[in-house]
């Protein structure tokens, strides 16, 4: 069986992982950079070896994602795609977590609100908003024991 992972490319990620552990509350952060050795291969100076990403792991609200830096081609920003970070609504602590990282976001003045976290007319709650990089952002919550699946 496979699983999925969101597998984010930035032009820096190193400091896109910095500001999703200040903003979003991101853990278990994890980078690697290239080795000397491998400079020329990833056509990075020797100098930049420590500001260069070639993989990175990081969790957000419990959601495991993956990053690195753009290699070989320009980076453009689309709209096709968001990542839903879906939350219990009948875990207490996971509601409190829910609520204290969409306030710690509006707050942060870094983010574009699409949607405020709010009850929908389903049941649940939902927001969304896009970061400084580009990225669309979902947030919901739903009680997982209605959920079918």
């Amino acid at each position: 069986m496979a699983k999925l992972y969101p597998y984010l490319t930035y032009n820096n990620s190193k400091e896109a992982l910095a500001y999703y552990e200040r903003v979003f509350g991101a853990t278990n952060i994890l980078r690697v950079t290239p080795q000397a050795e491998q400079a020329e291969e990833f056509k990075v100076a020797v100098d930049e070896l420590d500001n260069t990403t070639i993989h990175a792991k990081f969790s957000i609200l419990g959601t495991d994602l993956f990053c690195s830096d753009c290699f070989g081609y320009e980076m453009t920003s689309g709209n096709q795609i968001s990542i839903m970070l879906d939350v219990n609504s009948e875990d207490p602590e996971a509601v409190i977590e829910a609520e204290a990282f969409y306030q710690k976001i509006v707050e942060s003045k870094t983010v574009t609100i699409t949607m405020p976290y709010d009850s929908q007319f389903w049941g649940g709650k939902m927001g969304s908003f896009t970061d400084p990089y580009g990225i669309a952002w979902m947030l919901h919550s739903q009680p997982y024991s209605q959920v079918q699946n």
